[in-house]
């Protein structure tokens, strides 16, 4: 259970599998009467919402968003010179 936490492909999508799954059981668990096809649809759903934030306290930050900074001050400086770029020059 914990590698799937690993891989962040791997969580998010098991997490919106659970989510896209949930909704039509509880709609079908709903109109159809069944409490089991509605309980499973509504633990799907909430299994699906708590992935990513239990991957976050268990695992922490994925590591993409980690590099972000160095990341941002390189956006940063491509901002500042592209606004450079747009000004006229006089």
């Amino acid at each position: 259970m914990v590698a799937l936490f690993e891989n962040r492909l791997a969580y998010l999508s098991v997490s919106l599998v659970l989510l896209v799954a949930g909704f039509p059981l509880v709609s079908i668990g709903t109109t159809a009467g069944s409490p089991m096809v509605w309980g499973a649809g509504l633990l799907a759903l909430v299994c699906g919402g708590l992935i990513p934030p239990l991957q976050r306290v268990w695992v922490g930050r994925p590591l993409d968003i980690e590099n972000d900074e160095s990341q941002s001050e390189e956006v940063q400086s491509d901002i500042e010179v592209s606004q450079e770029q747009k000004e006229p020059k006089k």
